[in-house]
């Protein structure tokens, strides 16, 4: 009996030793944290005790894996001791390894590491990936210092304080105190630190991670929240935004509508350097248009990244929970400046030097009727040109590659009049690497040296930032000598230039979080009659009804009379106005940010904004109530509205295919070998993986878009198992994401439950006859039974 209970207390001594040990690896490695995101993110000095202080978060996890993992061990450690403390030390290492990688994840991109992997397809992530960083051997030296020198710290305090009775015990009090705080809840209220960027320093970043990604898959959707509500179409109104740009403008000398041009300047904020009142700017001929222009300084984007702009800018469209066109969802039917552009008699062009593929752009573009799209392959005379930049990991060509290459193809179009001709930048997006960086960098210099009047935050902010703001040196001079061939062409009189930026650069400073959104907007053009400075609050959304308004009011151009616009047209007024409401959506596709007028929640705080975006916090339990609710609303219409194809109303609609079974008196011969006559429902197998939802259906090339209802009652047999997920699938093409069934507010597991889903297919490039099928995918070999099948198929024909 004493051996036995030796054995055991061996078994606990150990166990604690071990935790300590990993516990000293965590805080350890804070420290060495703090001096990577000082010299590269420039976090202030003071930062220090702040990510000190987060060691809290190190000891909660601690204390949760000493009361999880004590019984698996003692029982390891009774027979194997060897190997249970192998296992153990082995998973610390990975532990430290996991950390390190994360850490330098947070210097890359300036936030932890969260459920933005679940948002982008592998591709997707891995062209990510090679373009924000490179790999030097002063990175890996610096890994495998983060790994080896909190190992070599915790054995050493571990081997002092061995024999130190009152060491162990004051640990493993804490450790074990700790145990009963909830520390999930701490990581998904961000408690303990007021602001959202110290949680981000202190917190730990390998449980932060785990659980966001957790939480995230584990997110129901909001299609039975909202259903209720009985809003088939909310965001479906009549189309009568007032012409509030034609009074600054003159009529086009042929009378034709006006060419477009738009330049989207790849992260392009108000505030670049981070500072209210800059004392330099890195974008001097775009400043000196905007003086010759309408322009809006309090412009807002709609996402922190790219992948909103295109669907704000020219559908004005909600993003939905994934943004409105990505390869994670079915993008729903809607109506855009550029269809009506094309209806009109534009010819429609997009240059773009990388992968069009990425964010779905290409398909975006392509289903809205654009005629030409620029592939950087395709412009790239100099194959070995196109290898070196790949092997530098750059996202795609350079902007004066870009615009000459698009200048080439311009030249030769014979369609001069009206054309809609649409760039989106990428020079400065990370890497941060242009063919003449050293020249730019030497000009940034320079520059700082000569301006009298910045700060030494200013300053100290460019200096170590030097490639970002000579990229940003470069882009400006791409866009004037763009701007100088525009005015050597036919019908430069005639021509509207839209300039503006996709969203704030991510990695530089910038304030609070309205700036992460506060991109300049100007229009320029010879037919101006004045020019003028509107402080009034505006965002992309309403880019589209404002120039649909302008081009319907003053020329011979069709729209329809109702829209599903969410912007209005802009606001003019000179003075600061702001009369907005706004969700944005973070690149992890979050939705923290809402406005609404000068009111601005992120996350828990709530702030008025003034004049120029500055921030007065305001402790309003009530009003801060309110708006998140609000916030929860606007989310939810969102993601019911485009999860299940609710922007527009049926538009003539043709009826392919409908079928109402209720395998009593009605049934198809596919589901004959599913089908219990006594009961008068289908069996699904646990052993089915695929099993078809309708007969197939014929689809032409003529239809652009299918819409799909699908309705049953479903009774899983196996409730420890998933519910199988619906898949649309056209041809050998299949939806991007298949439609989980799981909502919120269903009935108990092993009950009858009803579901409804609805999804959009959008056809395009298709030139003969397809099949459409219908299944659900049973990947969780989950034994079923279906009953009260409804299936419908709808087709919309192409507009002329």
């Amino acid at each position: 009996m004493n051996n036995r209970l030796d054995s055991w207390l061996s078994g606990l001594r150990s166990w604690l030793g071990l935790n300590i040990v990993l516990l000293i690896c965590m805080v350890a490695m804070r420290p060495l944290f703090f001096l990577e995101v000082h010299s590269r993110l420039g976090v202030a000095p003071l930062q220090f005790f702040t990510i000190l202080s987060g060691a809290v978060f190190d000891l909660l996890l601690v204390a949760r894996i000493f009361c999880f993992g004590l019984i698996p061990f003692l029982l390891l450690h009774r027979w194997r001791p060897k190997l249970a403390r192998g296992i153990f030390l082995g998973l610390t290492v990975l532990y430290i390894v996991v950390n390190a990688l994360l850490m330098e994840y947070y210097c890359n991109l300036g936030m932890p590491l969260d459920h933005v992997i679940l948002v982008y397809t592998p591709e997707e992530l891995k062209t990510t990936v090679f373009s924000s960083a490179s790999i030097t051997i002063g990175q890996v030296l610096w890994m495998l210092l983060l790994v080896a020198l909190p190992v070599f710290l915790a054995f050493v305090i571990v081997i002092s304080i061995r024999h130190n009775t009152l060491s162990l015990i004051v640990l493993s009090s804490a450790i074990m105190l700790s145990a009963l705080v909830s520390y999930p809840r701490l990581l998904r209220t961000e408690a303990l630190y007021p602001a959202h960027e110290d949680f981000c320093l202190a917190v730990n970043q390998p449980s932060y991670s785990w659980v966001k990604i957790m939480d995230y898959r584990h997110d129901g959707d909001a299609q039975k929240a909202f259903e209720s509500e009985h809003e088939e179409y909310p965001f479906y109104r009549q189309a009568d935004d007032p012409d509030v740009l034609g009074p600054f403008l003159e009529e086009s000398s042929d009378g034709l509508p006006p060419n477009l041009v738009f330049v989207v300047v790849e992260s392009l904020g108000q505030r670049l350097t981070g500072v209210d009142v800059p004392g330099i700017s890195f974008t001097p001929f775009i400043d000196s248009l905007a003086q010759e222009s309408l322009y809006w300084p309090n412009c807002l984007s709609t996402a922190e990244r790219t992948f909103g702009a295109l669907p704000s800018l020219f559908a004005s469209a909600p993003h939905g929970r994934y943004g409105f066109s990505t390869p994670l969802a079915p993008t729903p039917r809607h109506h855009s400046l550029l269809k009506d552009l094309k209806r009109n008699g534009y010819r429609l062009s997009f240059f773009y030097g990388g992968d069009m593929a990425f964010d779905r752009y290409d398909f975006f573009l392509k289903d809205n009727g654009v005629d030409f799209l620029l592939e950087p392959e395709v412009v790239v005379s100099d194959s070995a040109t196109y290898r070196l930049m790949v092997d530098n990991h750059r996202w795609g060509l350079d902007d004066a590659q870009l615009f000459h290459a698009a200048e080439r193809c311009i030249e030769a179009d014979t369609l001069k009049r009206p054309r809609m001709d649409l760039f989106l930048t990428l020079s400065t997006h990370e890497p941060f690497l242009i063919d003449a960086i050293e020249y730019y960098e030497s000009l940034v210099r320079r520059m700082v040296e000569q301006a009298g009047n910045l700060s030494d935050k200013e300053r100290d902010n460019v200096l170590r930032n030097t490639n970002i703001f000579a990229c940003y040196l470069y882009a400006d001079q791409c866009v004037r000598e763009l701007f100088h061939f525009y005015r050597r062409q036919p019908g430069f009189e005639n021509t509207l230039f839209v300039v503006t930026g996709d969203h704030r650069m991510g990695p530089l400073p910038f304030g609070n979080a309205i700036h992460k959104y506060n991109v300049p907007f100007l229009v320029y053009s010879p037919l101006l009659k004045r020019s003028k400075t509107m402080r009034a609050v505006v965002s992309h959304l309403d880019v589209t009804p404002s120039l649909n308004a302008y081009l319907h009011a003053r020329y011979d151009y069709a729209i329809d009379s109702a829209c599903h616009w969410l912007g209005r047209a802009f606001d003019t007024v000179a003075d600061f106005r702001s009369e907005r409401r706004l969700l944005f959506m973070l690149n992890n596709r979050d939705a923290v940010d809402y406005l609404q007028g000068d009111l601005m929640l992120s996350r828990s705080k709530l702030a008025r904004l003034d004049s120029c975006f500055r921030e007065t916090v305001l402790h309003d339990d009530a009003l801060l109530d309110t708006l998140q609710k609000e916030r929860a609303r606007f989310d939810q219409r969102s993601r019911y509205v485009v999860q299940n194809d609710l922007l527009l109303p049926p538009d003539n609609d043709r009826l392919l295919y409908e079928c109402h079974l209720d395998f009593e008196k009605h049934t198809l011969a596919v589901f004959n070998p599913y089908l219990d006559r006594d009961s008068g429902f289908l069996h699904i197998d646990s052993l089915e993986t695929y099993f078809p939802l309708c007969s197939h259906i014929k689809v032409a090339p003529q239809y652009h878009h299918l819409t799909v209802e699908v309705s049953f009652d479903l009774k899983n047999l196996d409730p420890a198992k998933e519910l199988p997920e619906l898949v649309v699938e056209q041809g050998s093409r299949r939806d991007p994401r298949p439609l989980a069934l799981e909502t919120a507010g269903m009935a108990q597991p092993g009950a009858w439950r009803h579901f409804r889903l609805r999804t959009v297919v959008n056809v395009f490039d298709q030139k003969e006859n397809e099949e459409l099928k219908l299944y659900l995918f049973n990947r969780h070999k989950t034994e079923l039974q279906l009953d009260n099948l409804r299936v419908t198929a709808k087709a919309s024909i192409r507009r002329p």
